[in-house]
């Protein structure tokens, strides 16, 4: 049997497995996906941990998107770029990083309808779930990106790493006045994650008229989602982008293409039941 992990903390909220493994059974798959919580200190452990037995592959979540990157044999030209890492294939014995998630978030708002050139973001977090919204903003040919982050330097590196790439894009760090004329709002911190469900990053008003994306799933209404539909914000949940960039860490794993209405229906199953 192949089995593959995800390594974060936390990782029990975490829904990957129910969609992973309803994926495999329904491809005839011999593979099973599980939890493996991962402290910071035990993440180089664990890598080694990884590469010495039979473990197949992994996911790399919350704290450890970037610091995984250092312990891998190599990583794809995408997943430097980003200076983020969220999937791990092994060949060969060697372990190669890649990043799913520029397309799970860019592939969820292509779902949602939602215009990404030309509109000006504002991307709450810095970390590598903000690394992976702003690359694919930059990407797809947003006019203007607005980092705010807790700790300013992290947010500096960035948008420095934004503007090396996309040396023509708009970039700004810590620049508040800009969400009264954003078009998109992203959370991409953890805050509002169970069980801290009455948290929100946001504290400004929302710009009427624009949409708000959480990239936490659990729960499905989080209190940031909450308060932007109240403020006549579009709110776009972060389930989406799970799956997405699930079913592309399941094509890069098993060479097959993932039953992602499956995964999708697999995980809202999972959410409710949890929510209920």
């Amino acid at each position: 049997m192949n089995v593959a992990l995800l390594l974060g903390d936390p990782v029990k909220h975490s829904l990957s497995p129910v969609m992973q493994n309803a994926a495999f059974r329904a491809c005839g798959l011999d593979w099973q996906y599980e939890l493996h919580e991962t402290s910071r200190e035990r993440l180089k452990e664990t890598i080694v941990h990884l590469r010495s037995n039979g473990f197949a592959s992994a996911n790399v979540t919350i704290p450890h998107k970037e610091a995984v990157v250092e312990f891998l044999d190599d990583i794809t030209d995408h997943a430097s770029q980003i200076g983020a890492v969220n999937t791990i294939i092994k060949r060969d014995g060697r372990l190669i990083g890649d990043n799913t998630d520029v397309y799970g978030f860019t592939q969820s708002l292509r779902d949602a309808a939602v215009e990404l050139r030309g509109i000006r973001a504002v991307v709450l977090g810095a970390g590598g779930a903000a690394r992976a919204a702003t690359f694919a903003l930059a990407e797809q040919g947003a006019e203007r990106i607005t980092i705010i982050n807790r700790t300013e330097p992290r947010a500096v590196k960035l948008a420095h790493d934004l503007w090396n790439h996309f040396p023509k894009l708009n970039v700004e760090v810590g620049a508040i006045s800009s969400i009264t004329t954003a078009h998109l709002i992203v959370n991409a911190t953890s805050v509002g994650m169970s069980p801290n469900e009455d948290a929100s990053p946001m504290h400004w008003s929302f710009p009427r008229g624009a949409t708000a994306v959480d990239l936490v799933y659990r729960p499905l209404q989080t209190k940031f989602l909450r308060d932007a539909e109240r403020a006549g914000v579009r709110p776009i949940s972060g389930i989406s982008m799970l799956v997405y960039q699930g079913a592309a860490a399941f094509k890069l794993w098993t060479g097959q293409d993932a039953p992602i209405d499956l995964m999708l229906e697999q995980a809202m199953r999972a959410l409710r039941n949890r929510e209920a």
